[in-house]
């Protein structure tokens, strides 16, 4: 599938999106409030012990931005994951395998989720906010890591929905682990310095969610301390596309081993 026959489908979501859209500003604005309020809750107990770990309000914020804007355009593409548990089980996924395209490609364009665009908006708002309120020294390298980081985090957020969306292939009963998936992201809402060691090899090595946020703000702010030298977040582009080229593999494995409705 190329590019603009991709972007054609994904255009066509967002004009069926478009159709209602009061429904539609009215969940968007829903979700932007319901995470204001979280990230309320988060300046609220970091206002209460001054920092956490030795990272001031202004670097967990970096960190909660980094967070929500690499999920939210990773999941505008792959979100759509969630959806196969219920296409599989009604035999609806056969109409992606009989058109002579990409499954996969055709799969995350014509279910392009154009919803997280408030996730996208509050994000980059407050990740522009906590980069102009810390004291990062800006140079073209910088700059440009910035960029590559922030891409790799977002393919590293596509690669768990893809993963746990593969699942659905094997076992047919895949939705649970999306709530664990979520569950494991919010560990990495504050520096994981707060917690031990073991948690903090899951969260490098395991699940590389760290590398989402934590190891590029480290490089950034140039903070050290952690279990892994902060220069390891130089490799967060890395990170993020064997991540996702290795859970791609792992979905057209699972499209090989479809069998129709039931699994």
């Amino acid at each position: 599938m190329t590019v603009g026959l991709f972007w054609h489908f994904a255009r066509l979501r967002m004009r069926e999106r478009m159709e209602y859209r009061g429904a539609y500003l009215a969940g968007m604005v829903a979700q932007i409030l319901a995470y204001v309020a979280d990230f309320l809750v988060i300046w609220v107990l970091v206002r209460r012990f001054g920092t956490l770990a030795s990272w001031t309000w202004e670097e967990i914020a970096l960190l909660w931005a980094f967070n929500l804007l690499s999920y939210a355009i990773g999941a505008a593409f792959t979100f759509c994951q969630s959806e196969l548990e219920g296409l599989i089980q009604g035999g609806t996924f056969d109409g992606y395998l009989v058109r002579p395209l990409n499954p996969y490609a055709s799969f995350a364009a014509q279910r392009f989720n154009v919803g997280y665009l408030g996730h996208i908006l509050l994000a980059a708002g407050i990740l522009a906010w906590a980069l102009t309120n810390l004291d990062i020294t800006w140079t073209p390298l910088s700059v440009l890591f910035l960029v590559l980081a922030l891409a790799g985090a977002s393919l590293l957020q596509a690669a768990v929905l893809t993963l746990v969306g593969a699942w659905a292939f094997l076992f047919v009963r895949a939705q649970f682990l999306f709530g664990f998936a979520s569950t494991l992201r919010t560990f990495i809402t504050y520096p994981i310095t707060i917690y031990g060691a073991a948690i903090q090899i899951v969260l490098t090595v395991v699940v590389p969610f760290a590398f989402v946020n934590f190891y590029p703000a480290s490089v950034l702010l140039d903070k050290e301390g952690q279990l892994l030298p902060g220069w390891i977040g130089w490799l967060t582009p890395v990170v993020g596309a064997l991540a996702f080229s290795g859970a791609y593999r792992v979905w057209m494995r699972g499209v090989d081993r479809y069998q129709g409705a039931g699994g």
